[in-house]
């Protein structure tokens, strides 16, 4: 039988949402699968209430998606959008009202605390017993999960993201072909071809107005100027224990050379005031010849610089290795947001079926289907197989921004390698790439931040963002920085703050 689909509703008020999950809340307690049993009757739809965010508007009326998944599945999902702005004061709003559907998103633990009382008093299922049993969602990849932990336990579906690829050595192949040179390899061949991009003119245009590298330095440095070196991501694990990866040798190391580098002009001297967003700019202008960015960010760029200079190209290459030897890159968390299942709305039949639908929007196929609607109608597929909204699909609401947020969508290791238009040939250099990188991942992924971090953090990252800064640019000295060390390890506060973060990671991978 066909099953009727209810209209979804984008909540635009804590009352207005308020509502609409009341209605769904109890819709969801009191109706259950009906039992196949003697009477010869199908079973009758399993309401499935699913809250998550929107980056746009979403849309107000019924969807083919919808219709189809919930006759695929004998469901009726009711789908309802936040706007992202809202997201975290309406869904504390709905926690405190007691009025959680099957299905909520739910962006950070660290945002929403309130949410990990609830974790503790039991609201939401743990899923680990359940995933090996669905086939797409068990294709993820294991560090995502562990990531997505807490306590040992996985409450949550993580909206899967790649690992790698978000941390490449983007360089002026031109730039290093004009001067004889080659993509650097070590850390003292990186600061031989930076100082070049300074000093040698690689434009050739006979005026000193180049850069080696733009880096971002506000809010702070980026913590990879660090990690690079071997320092561990965030944290590293010395004796047992987790320490602040910014007390590592490695890190004094890794100051000394951006210091060299900054100072012999490999550096774009605005360093200090200087956003990530600002990147492109700086790139496509010609004013820096290198940048650590993603992967596909050099094709992306490199599109704009040709329109100025055919000549120009701009490629992705590994991170140099550290003076150990190795080259170290910060693995990503593999996920954006997750979705918990509520416990007490949601008996195992109904737990199951919500996986079973979950499982088929981590395919292609079903994460298309859930995010772009049908295909030839609403999207079509192109010959490299990216996706490309119809003018038909736009119009009913279909889009990455908003239907695509209410699935986990499938595993792609290469997402940050590709974008319509790349060439082949870019792109298997790209994929060879990300496969050579063997990345580290941060041990506190996953953990609420400590109660004294809460109490004092800000302040805390303040003073050493404007340390790192200032040592990188020579307003501090390398002594300075040793002393900043020294009295943060002896601050009874800060030495509270790590050891409640590793109580906090013992707890997480505790079995």
């Amino acid at each position: 039988m066909n099953p009727m689909v209810k209209k979804m509703t984008v909540l635009m008020t804590v009352a207005g949402m308020t509502a609409t999950m009341a209605a769904c809340g109890s819709s969801a307690n009191g109706s259950k699968p009906a039992a196949g049993g003697n009477s010869g009757k199908a079973a009758a739809p399993t309401d499935i209430s699913v809250t998550t965010l929107a980056f746009a508007a979403a849309p107000t009326g019924e969807l083919e998606a919808v219709k189809k998944l919930n006759e695929k599945f004998n469901v009726n999902l009711k789908l309802s959008w936040i706007p992202s702005a809202q997201i975290t004061e309406k869904l504390n709003a709905l926690l405190a009202a007691r009025d959680i559907p099957d299905v909520l998103f739910l962006e950070d633990f660290n945002y929403t605390p309130a949410f990990l009382n609830a974790v503790d008093q039991g609201a939401f299922w743990d899923l680990a017993p359940y995933i090996k049993n669905y086939p797409n969602l068990a294709k993820y990849p294991e560090n995502v999960y562990a990531n997505a932990s807490l306590k040992g336990k996985l409450y949550s579906l993580p909206r899967v993201r790649p690992l790698d690829g978000h941390e490449a050595l983007l360089l002026r192949k031109d730039w290093l072909d004009k001067l004889g040179m080659q993509p650097p390899k070590t850390m003292d061949e990186l600061f031989a071809v930076l100082e070049a991009f300074n000093k040698k003119d690689p434009d050739g245009n006979g005026k000193a107005d180049t850069y080696g590298a733009v880096l971002a330095g506000s809010p702070g440095p980026a913590s990879y100027l660090l990690t690079m070196f071997g320092t561990g991501n965030k944290w590293k694990e010395e004796g047992g224990s987790l320490v602040p990866y910014w007390w590592t040798a490695q890190a004094r190391e890794s100051l000394a050379f951006w210091n060299k580098t900054y100072q012999a002009g490999g550096v774009l001297p605005d360093f200090p005031v200087i956003k990530t967003a600002q990147f492109k700019d700086m790139l496509v202008q010609g004013k820096a010849g290198a940048a650590i960015a993603n992967v596909y960010d050099a094709y992306k760029y490199n599109v704009e610089l040709q329109k100025t200079n055919p000549q120009a190209n701009l490629m992705a290459f590994e991170l140099p290795k550290a003076p150990d030897g190795k080259a170290y890159y910060e693995q990503a968390s593999g996920y954006y947001g997750q979705f918990l299942i509520n416990k007490k709305t949601v008996d195992e039949a109904k737990l199951k079926k919500i996986l079973e639908v979950y499982d088929y929007t981590a395919s292609v196929e079903g994460y298309n289907l859930a995010t772009y609607g049908m295909q030839d109608v609403d999207f079509k597929v192109k010959s490299d197989g990216s996706v490309e909204q119809t003018e038909e699909g736009k119009k009913k609401g279909y889009s990455g921004d908003t239907t695509g947020q209410w699935v986990t969508g499938y595993f792609d290791k290469y997402t940050r390698a590709k974008v319509p238009g790349m060439p082949n040939d870019v792109l298997e250099l790209n994929k060879k790439l990300i496969d050579s990188i063997n990345s580290i991942p941060d041990p506190t992924y996953g953990l609420a931040k400590s109660a004294t971090y809460k109490e004092k953090g800000a302040d805390w990252d303040k003073k050493l963002n404007d340390m790192l800064v200032n040592v990188i640019i020579g307003k501090n000295s390398l002594d300075d920085w040793d002393k900043f060390v020294a009295q943060y390890k002896a601050d009874p506060s800060f030495q509270q703050h790590v050891k409640e973060t590793n109580d906090l990671y013992k707890e997480k991978i505790k079995k």
